[in-house]
């Protein structure tokens, strides 16, 4: 009998891929995912940015329009969010009941202290701030960072709080996305890794000292919801000479420690938020 013909090639490379994942859903999203208030990109940047081919680039951004995930400038012939996306964002916001549960609490010690303090959650290999709440002007900390901002999650303190306290074969896929990643920097994000999990197993808080690059120290402490199965991280931050290290052990980390025993005691006394369904009218 003659023997069966071996498959294409490119049955292997679809092996490899989740097969769950619709690709051209990822890809909108991933358009969309490089937009940012105020942003004016064309499809040659959004090429550039998300690595798709222009043909697919110019599909999907004239479907987002007539979707209104993005608008058109009249003038650039650039895209920007549209006010469905936005109108999104703001929702989520709006009834995400940790944000208006944890603000009061955060902006106190912020007060307290004169530190930035920020709430965050992971993005894919990153941490996405949720909210960040800054101290009085004279004692702020200038950073570019805000509200959707993703910091890298093996190099800030507000990561690593995160990495620590996720399920272990969360934080498995996660140091394995960081090594393929990122080869010739793993050596050094293993090492903050390691020591980050020493800091938090005996203090309950995670340490980072110089990370954003600049001479800025940071503490950061998780908040696992076991109720509803997520996890974030709380985080201070600022110049090292507000926050060295004896002030971080004896007072910053203890006080967000406590921040995320209050918050969960108020979540649990909070009633859950409710999402209403989507009115009738459809524009």
């Amino acid at each position: 009998m003659p023997s069966t013909p071996a498959r294409p090639a490119k049955n292997a490379d679809a092996v490899a891929r989740p097969p769950a994942l619709v690709h051209s859903l990822a890809k909108g999203l991933e358009i969309l995912s490089v937009f940012s208030e105020g942003d004016l990109l064309g499809n040659q940047q959004l090429v550039a940015l998300t690595g798709l081919p222009k043909a697919t680039v110019s599909r999907l951004t004239s479907t987002l329009v007539q979707l209104g995930y993005l608008r058109v400038d009249p003038l650039t012939r650039r895209y920007f969010m549209g006010t469905r996306l936005l109108g999104m964002g703001l929702s989520v916001q709006r009834k995400l009941g940790l944000l208006s549960v944890a603000r009061p609490y955060m902006q106190a010690l912020s007060q307290e202290t004169g530190l930035t303090v920020s709430l965050g959650t992971r993005d894919r290999l990153g941490l996405a701030l949720l909210e960040v709440l800054l101290p009085p002007q004279s004692n702020r900390l200038v950073v570019n960072a805000d509200v959707g901002t993703v910091l890298p999650i093996a190099s800030t303190a507000i990561g690593l709080a995160y990495l620590v306290a996720a399920p272990v074969k969360e934080r498995a896929q996660i140091l394995e996305g960081l090594r393929k990643r990122f080869p010739d920097e793993w050596p050094a994000m293993r090492e903050n890794v390691e020591r980050a999990h020493a800091d938090f197993a005996a203090h309950g808080f995670v340490i980072t000292q110089g990370s954003w690059g600049r001479d800025v120290n940071g503490a950061a402490a998780p908040l696992l919801l076991d109720e509803r199965n997520v996890l974030y991280s709380f985080h201070c931050a600022g110049p090292a000479s507000r926050m060295p290290l004896a002030r971080i052990r004896k007072d910053i980390g203890p006080r967000l420690v406590a921040l995320v025993a209050e918050v969960r005691a108020a979540l649990r006394q909070a009633p859950r938020p409710r999402l209403n369904p989507p009115g009738l009218y459809e524009p």
